[in-house]
């Protein structure tokens, strides 16, 4: 076993995020993390790691146990390079495997500081550092959020792959169904392990439902006839006695206890909002167009948005999602076209940066500027109402924001959108940061809205459930596509459509080496070479072991460890010609044209 909890309980307040929780981690588990936002997913694999102090139990580490962790905020020093930080960081050997790693997840540019990075670029940096760490556990918090579905389909692949320990939190079914073999829920501070994986763990948590369901309805008829006793014996002093109704008091608070656990499991978020009439002019683009340093996001992209659209927009990070919304929306402007928008539409807006800070303003007094009623499907009610439909129970109003995690604030940005009754809605990475319970909840309500929805996703399974048909990114043109967006993936990565990015253009759209690889490029094949050669020989020696079992064991490792750095060198020369290719091929148009 790699790391045990015994009895392990961590409060926080006055409330307990877990509670005399014990279970196992094993050498080839893939674990995957469930339960709402604000359960405390995040505070477990902090206490696994040490950075939070337990009140009461025991933790076991194996002795000399590497663990790599991505956390969902990663800290770096700002003023240091990226591939500085990377190896420094990542601690390798050598630097072919953090820079081809770096390169899968799209992070070019490695003698940049870490400054001119965006968060999701930072996020895509930690990753990469983490995936590359000798570990013998590997502990990912939220790895597929700021990647976009092709990087996801490709961690996909690798972490299946995977022959370690694996601890994951994600809100990505697919995720969790195709990479895990054990399910972790936690629920009011307890925690259950699944066998199973995801979709076996649902139907398993069903069944518990059901038996908790029936041993409440026990003890609640045990309880009764308890009670029957204890009312007529009301003197009774006896050690007998005494010792039956200390009994039958254990019992009454455990069936209570039972009964607030169902009553808190059973307890649904309520996503409603009133849908203003949506009249037949809706929204018209008319051949927008949008560059940014030279390079073109969406070129003479025309659509008229109908009244109960379903529209998911796709493409790699960086392509110009966000911008196109923002254009249309009138908060960035166009280099050319035109965006008409109805007079009855009402847009709702979920951005992909949380707009709510890090304040001391209490939820209630926040959710009071929006006004101290709302009107709802469910008629009027009150902001404090409002807040209990989602999930924030009335002490909970009462806190400052600054005490809610990062979903429970991205829920309550929701929460703020939704209650502008809008009839026309962008969402922008609206999975970022929910989980799984929520996103449930979303994908219902998005079902019978009576408007047009309008999405930028990551997340595969949201968008095969949410939306019919979509628009790809494929160099500055927007491809129609109908159908689901996981058979587009299969289809283009089948048919090999799916191109790696070369190096980003640099100043003036000159492809060029930075001076460091250049220098790499001159020399990888003779690395390759080298090492192929090594291979060659270790594999010859396996024939001389004989019986020695030890030593071919060893040999084995060594052949892997080998094969490990042939398989990133490869892909650094595949990435480092890419680039050789274009500088060539500018060269030959300059010079030839």
């Amino acid at each position: 076993m790699l790391v045990t909890l015994n009895e392990v309980t961590v409060s926080y307040t006055d409330k307990k995020i877990l509670d005399n929780v014990s279970f196992s981690i094993n050498d080839n588990d893939k674990i995957g993390i469930v339960g709402i936002n604000g359960t405390g997913k995040s505070t477990l694999l902090k206490t696994i790691l040490g950075e939070v102090d337990i009140q009461s139990g025991e933790i076991f580490r194996k002795s000399g146990i590497k663990i790599a962790y991505l956390p969902q905020q990663p800290k770096f020093d700002e003023n240091a390079s990226i591939i500085d930080t990377a190896l420094k960081e990542s601690k390798v050997d050598n630097e072919y495997e953090i820079k081809a790693m770096l390169s899968k997840l799209g992070i070019d540019n490695l003698d940049s500081k870490i400054s001119t990075l965006s968060g999701g670029e930072k996020r895509r940096l930690a990753l990469a550092i983490t995936l590359v760490k000798q570990c013998d556990l590997l502990i990912l918090d939220e790895p597929t959020n700021h990647l976009d579905i092709w990087m996801i389909n490709w961690l996909e692949k690798y972490l299946t792959k995977w022959s370690k320990a694996l601890l994951l939190v994600t809100h990505d079914r697919y995720f969790l169904e195709r990479i895990t073999n054990k399910t972790l829920d936690i629920e009011l501070g307890n925690v259950y392990l699944y066998d199973v994986n995801y979709s076996n763990y649902l139907n398993l948590k069903v069944e518990r439902a059901e038996y908790q369901q029936a041993n409440y309805r026990k003890l609640k008829a045990i309880l009764k006839k308890e009670a029957a006793w204890a009312a007529l014996n009301p003197q009774a002093r006896s050690t007998k006695s005494t010792e039956r109704l200390r009994r039958y008091y254990e019992l009454e608070d455990k069936t209570n206890k039972l009964k607030n656990n169902i009553n808190e499991i059973n307890k649904e978020m309520a996503l409603s909002s009133l849908t203003t009439r949506l009249g037949r002019k809706t929204i018209e683009i008319n051949n927008l167009s949008k560059s940014i340093n030279d390079k073109v996001l969406f070129s003479d992209f025309s659509y008229i948005v109908k009244r109960f659209d379903r529209l998911g927009f796709v493409g790699k990070n960086g392509s110009g999602k966000t911008t196109l919304f923002k254009t249309i929306l009138n908060e960035v402007s166009p280099d050319s076209g035109s965006v008409v928008i109805g007079e009855t539409v009402k847009v709702g807006y979920f951005r992909q940066e949380n707009k709510i800070n890090d304040s001391n303003t209490r939820i209630i007094d926040y959710v009071k500027t929006f006004g101290e009623s709302i009107e709802t499907t469910e008629g009027t009610l009150t902001a404090s109402q409002l807040l209990e439909n989602f999930m924030f129970t009335k002490n909970m109003q009462y806190m400052p924001i600054s005490t809610l995690s990062g979903g429970e604030k991205r829920r309550l940005q929701l929460m703020c959108v939704l209650i502008s009754n809008p009839n026309v809605l962008f969402l922008d990475e609206p999975t970022n940061d929910l989980d799984i319970y929520t996103l449930e909840l979303l994908e219902d309500y998005l079902e019978k809205f009576k408007g047009a929805v309008l999405v930028i996703s990551h997340d595969r399974y949201f968008l095969d459930k949410v939306t019919t048909h979509s628009f790809i990114y494929q160099e500055g043109k927007l491809q129609e596509y109908t159908g689901l967006i996981s058979e587009y993936i299969t289809e283009a990565v089948a048919s090999k459509t799916v191109k790696k990015t070369s190096n980003d253009l640099s100043k003036n759209n000159i492809p060029r080496f930075t001076s460091s690889e250049k220098k790499e490029f001159d020399n990888i094949e003779s690395k390759i070479f080298q090492k192929e050669e090594d291979l060659e020989n270790l594999k010859n020696e396996t024939y001389n072991c004989g019986t020695d079992y030890q030593k071919l064991m060893d040999i084995n490792k060594k052949i892997e460890d080998l094969n490990k750095e042939l398989e990133m060198l490869y892909n650094r020369y595949e990435y480092l010609n890419n680039i050789n290719e274009e500088i060539e091929k500018y060269k030959r148009e300059k010079y030839n044209g």
